[in-house]
């Protein structure tokens, strides 16, 4: 049943798949291999969410077939269906229970492979076949599972921070430079309404979090308690906001997120319940602590440290005014955007 049975071209694609950084990348080129060497009629990539206490949310990244491919990234979907999860059929919701690394339906005509980031399922392919399945393709479709497997482990090694788990800086750069990327391929009317920055309107967010008087932190208790203050803030981070959020730990005491599309008031409603939860937490021998934010939306066309920037400006705004608060960008007085551009450029 292979179609392609040249030892150097399953070399071939085998090192253009491991020499991929970019997640919806791999999940293109793991489709085109496997597409090239299936009699495969179509093919699905659905990266998996889970949310608590909800049943796993599938989304759709990869479609592909006898015409082509078409192929969307997490940022794509967010700006054009942000609550719109596919609703899987029967034998696709019942891949997302599966334990073992292939589902196979009666008829031998249809393969989910179950691809795992550790033990949590992170994503099914959904291959319709032309026909059944030999014993060695089941071998070699079961041994390109355990290679994106390990393909997405190394990902997470060097894209997150080693302390907290959370994602890293240099990740931040490329992801936000894929949102924006994104929001520049909206249609004319979208791109409108992200530019016009309605507050009724749903488009992303970039938020600067700094722990408040973290340095006497480290100076009264010393930098292990340090470090444990950071984990746990990271901690409450993940039980706080959605996991198509992105977490990022900056530097220092200093954490990033982006959320969107969301509107104005659901973004400062997400922060602020995180920000009670920090403040509500009693940290072993330092008590409580607090947490400060500063939010701006991500605009078309603009580089990170401009956004960066903006966010920075209504951080320092929110430690100025008595800490302990999230403060949007576009609530500053003018004074105060003036009087931090020098600082800032």
């Amino acid at each position: 049943m292979l179609l392609k049975s040249n030892p150097s071209d399953l070399l071939h694609s085998l090192a253009e798949l491991t020499g991929l950084i970019d997640r919806d990348d791999l999940a293109a080129s793991l489709c085109l291999t496997l597409f090239e060497m299936m009699q495969a009629d179509s093919m699905d990539f659905y990266r998996v969410f889970h949310r608590t206490k909800q049943l796993p949310s599938l989304h759709l990244l990869v479609e592909f077939d006898q015409q082509g491919i078409r192929q969307h990234s997490i940022e794509q979907l967010r700006s054009k269906h942000p609550q719109a999860p596919i609703a899987p059929d029967g034998f696709l919701a019942s891949a997302l229970h599966n334990n073992g690394a292939l589902a196979i339906d009666p008829s031998g005509f249809r393969v989910i492979l179950c691809l795992r980031r550790e033990t949590e399922l992170y994503a099914l392919l959904d291959l319709t076949l032309s026909r059944g399945l030999s014993p060695a393709d089941l071998r070699m479709l079961q041994g390109f599972v355990r290679i994106y497997e390990n393909h997405i482990a190394l990902l997470d090694y060097g894209e997150t921070d080693t302390l907290t788990g959370l994602l890293n800086r240099k990740t931040l750069e490329r992801q936000f430079l894929k949102i924006v990327t994104a929001l520049q391929n909206l249609p004319s009317s979208q791109a409108l309404q992200q530019n016009n920055r309605d507050t009724g309107s749903a488009y992303f967010f970039l938020v600067v979090l700094d722990i408040d008087h973290f340095k006497r932190v480290n100076d009264k208790f010393g930098h292990l308690f340090g470090d444990e203050v950071l984990l746990t803030v990271s901690q409450i981070m993940r039980q706080s906001f959605r996991e198509i959020d992105y977490l990022f730990r900056f530097g220092g005491e200093e954490f990033v997120v982006i959320l969107g599309p969301q509107t104005r008031e659901s973004v400062g409603t997400a922060l602020n319940r995180f920000r009670e939860a920090v403040a509500a937490h009693e940290f072993a021998q330092i008590g409580t602590i607090t947490i400060s934010g500063g939010i701006t939306d991500i605009r078309p066309y603009e580089v990170l440290s401009i956004t960066l920037g903006r966010a920075d400006l209504a951080l320092y705004a929110a430690k100025d005014g008595g800490r302990n608060q999230m403060m949007f960008f576009d609530t500053l007085p003018e004074s105060e955007i003036e009087s931090g551009s020098d600082e800032l450029f």
